[in-house]
């Protein structure tokens, strides 16, 4: 009997096991949309979605679900226009639990209609060091203080210049311009060889023209400084004003726009710096944020990073000042609130999350955290760009704290000013009417981070 009774007990807790595993409840399932595409070159489906834009925050989706295996699950949409894709989710009532937003703006937008849930008690920085300086925080409509609504996960360096390191002549700088002088006069000396200098590109379907963005913005900064930008980036200050136009015709002068620049108005962000490469490179310079070293690098990241250096935007004075960078972020929302995305959100605030971004990207992933030192990333291009980020102080890309209609005449008048410059004056009183026709509450103005110290 006894013998009998014992060799029952397998077979009671084998029963009892499928009985729990029968009422195990499904993974909870969450959308996550940002702009980072999942298309990838490869013989497998693993190896194109490793070496896709989006590999290295799938990696870290990836490392979140095995953390919470058989209990959260996580279904990632890559597109290149998340604020369609967003807008028409929550116009129809069924948006993402959680967005990855590369337009600042649009926090601001959803907070005002009240789409956007408040990340105060998800995301409390006396419990983890460091976190403030990713936290962005917004006042709600008829709210008396502001609360945290973005979480900033990934941060580029913009005001960097990129050139090869082992052209057919040698490096293509061999002392980096200290001065806006310096860097008009490399352009020259390049143009003189016969070489085209600058790589440009503007496609970037389908925001065509923020690459020139970039360069006004950039040389707004460095010649006018932080209070001029800021001003103008919570439209403050007119476009027609000096300090603006000037910014815009040092840019045509230094690029000669109107002078053979059809092929860039047609070549795309991601395809000019290429010309850099060849045997005999079509250009040689390069004005792009550091996540352009990926598509330098080609579709496999396991291969050698590419032979490039970059020096930063160099001052309009005759000395160098205080550091100032430009930057864009990748924004965290949450877009419907439940316990998994809260716990994602954690996740993607976390140590963890960064280290696995860090080693999925050769280094190459950045963050505003304040305990995210230049060391942790690995010697060379990964940490020399790290250094910029926390020496220097950094102001948030103007055109992506611009409500969408200002972005969007942005982006056209780039294009049409490269094309023709003698409609400057044409097309700032056409953005200072886009200007006075937003609405006040619709500008979003984010001071400046000083280095963390």
């Amino acid at each position: 009997m006894r013998r009998g009774a014992l060799a029952l007990v397998p077979v009671l807790l084998v029963g009892a096991g499928l009985a729990a595993c029968a009422h195990s409840p499904p993974p909870r399932t969450l959308s996550v949309v940002a702009s980072w595409s999942t298309d990838g070159e490869g013989a497998t489906e693993e190896e194109r979605r490793r070496r896709s834009e989006a590999g290295p925050f799938l990696a870290v989706l990836d490392a979140f679900m095995e953390e919470h295996q058989h209990k959260i699950k996580v279904n990632y949409q890559g597109t290149r226009d998340v604020s369609q894709v967003l807008r028409s989710g929550v116009d129809r009532g069924r948006p993402p639990d959680v967005a990855v937003l590369p337009r600042l703006n649009d926090l601001k937008t959803y907070v005002q209609s009240g789409d956007l849930y408040p990340l105060d008690d998800v995301l409390v920085p006396a419990e983890q060091p460091g976190l403030a300086r990713q936290l962005l925080q917004l006042t709600p409509p008829n709210g008396t203080h502001a609360r945290v609504y973005g979480l900033s996960v990934a941060v580029h360096a913009k005001s960097l210049v990129w050139y090869r390191t082992d052209g057919p002549a040698g490096p293509t700088v061999r002392r980096s311009p200290a001065t806006w002088a310096e860097l008009v006069a490399l352009t020259r000396d390049i143009e003189a060889r016969g070489i085209v200098p600058w790589c440009l590109g503007m496609g970037a379907q389908p925001q065509s023209g923020w690459p020139g963005t970039d360069w006004i913005e950039d040389i707004l900064l460095h010649r006018s400084g932080q209070t001029v930008y800021q001003r103008w980036a919570a439209g403050q200050q007119a476009w027609s004003s000096q300090e603006v136009r000037e910014a815009w015709q040092a840019w045509g002068a230094l690029v000669g726009a109107g002078r053979s620049t059809r092929t860039p108005l047609l070549t795309n962000f991601d395809v000019a710096g290429r010309g850099m490469f060849g045997r005999s490179p079509s250009c040689l310079l390069d004005h792009q944020g550091s996540f352009i070293v990926r598509t330098y690098q080609g579709s496999d990241p396991d291969s050698p990073p590419p032979a490039v250096g970059f020096f930063p935007s160099p001052t309009f004075g005759p000395t160098a000042g205080a550091p100032v960078r430009e930057i864009s972020e990748d924004v965290v929302g949450m877009f419907a609130d439940s316990p998994e995305a809260r716990t994602l959100i954690r996740f993607l605030a976390g140590e963890q999350a960064r280290q696995v971004w860090r080693a999925a990207n050769g280094g190459l992933a950045f963050t505003l955290n304040a305990q995210a030192t230049a060391a942790a990333h690995p010697a060379g291009l990964p940490r020399r760009i790290a250094q910029t980020l926390t020496t220097a102080t950094l102001c948030r890309d103007a055109s992506d704290m611009m409500p969408a209609a200002m972005t969007a005449a942005f982006h056209s008048a780039v294009l049409q000013y490269l094309d023709d410059p003698a409609l400057l004056d044409s097309l700032l009183t056409e953005l200072d009417i886009v200007r006075s026709q937003t609405r006040e509450d619709e500008w979003l103005g984010l001071p400046c981070l000083s280095p963390p110290g």
